[in-house]
């Protein structure tokens, strides 16, 4: 079983042998070196039983398959499922692998020209995303989080550095890569997207509860996001293509749109310090 990050190794043996209505306390820590917000800290625990229940494992079984959805009527059907659950879930991962091992070797051999902002730019990013997942599991933000683990903001920066310049560098080359491609994004697949961002078939109708959401993200900032969005994946298609041998769209099949190619830019660099990359005509 994986530790539970909020609660001190130990915790569960303290609560070994009791009975419902018995009370303990006792005191436990946190490692120094942990992953838990509180580590190298220590707390006092009062823990009364209410009730003690017992997990039974249940058979597998039929019954059991249609408990669990209704989509399963065997328990065979439920395998097949988590089977190619588990396969679809691989297969992106190892999808994704790979087109990260492609975008470095573009990056291994381009020229990349940029002003330092565009690193800082990327940090700021992840920095924002870990503290929303940190509001989500019930932490006050990515400061609590930094005064409770022992680390100043600059600390924490400089451990994404690495990272966040890698990731920098990748959107630099996918960029030049849309510009020279010449990608653009119809309404259309701006519409697809939308449809697929809302758990929506193609055809689908988005009912009156969702049309507010996908009126937002049809223009200004939610149509940028989008669009930069499918550029990228354009791109990144093209990439592994050429990496894979395959046959690949002729240089200047697609119209330049304004809209879009500012989109592209702004995944590598901002308005005020925009960044350039020349790039080899191998991949």
């Amino acid at each position: 079983d994986q530790e539970n990050p909020m609660e001190p190794a130990g915790f569960d043996e303290q609560l070994l042998g009791l009975k419902a209505g018995d009370e303990k306390e006792f005191v436990l820590g946190w490692p120094a070196d942990g992953q838990s917000i509180y580590a190298g800290k220590q707390a006092r625990f009062h823990v009364k039983v209410k009730n003690v229940q017992a997990y039974e494992k249940p058979e597998l079984n039929d019954a059991f398959a249609q408990l669990v959805g209704p989509d399963y009527e065997t328990l065979d059907d439920l395998k097949k499922s988590i089977r190619e659950s588990i396969e679809a879930s691989e297969k992106s991962r190892l999808e994704n692998e790979y087109h990260n091992k492609v975008l470095d070797a573009l990056v291994e051999i381009s020229k990349l020209t940029y002003p330092p902002v565009v690193i800082e730019d990327q940090i700021d990013s992840m920095m924002q995303d870990t503290d929303q997942r940190l509001r989500q599991i019930g932490i006050d933000g990515i400061e609590t989080f930094l005064r409770q683990t022992n680390q100043s903001e600059e600390q924490y920066r400089e451990r994404l550095r690495d990272e966040g310049t890698k990731i920098a560098r990748r959107n630099l080359v996918l960029s030049e890569v849309v510009k020279q491609e010449k990608f653009t994004v119809d309404d259309a697949e701006v519409e697809a997207r939308i449809r697929q961002m809302l758990g929506l078939e193609a055809d689908a109708e988005i009912d009156e509860s969702a049309q507010a959401v996908a009126d937002m993200l049809r223009q200004g900032a939610g149509r940028n996001m989008i669009v930069s969005q499918l550029l990228a994946e354009k791109a990144i298609n093209l990439l592994v293509a050429l990496a894979r041998g395959e046959e690949v769209p002729a240089p200047g099949e697609h119209d330049t749109g304004e809209a879009e190619a500012e989109a592209a830019d702004s995944a590598a660099a901002t308005e005020d310090q925009p960044a350039d990359a020349e790039t080899e005509e191998q991949v």
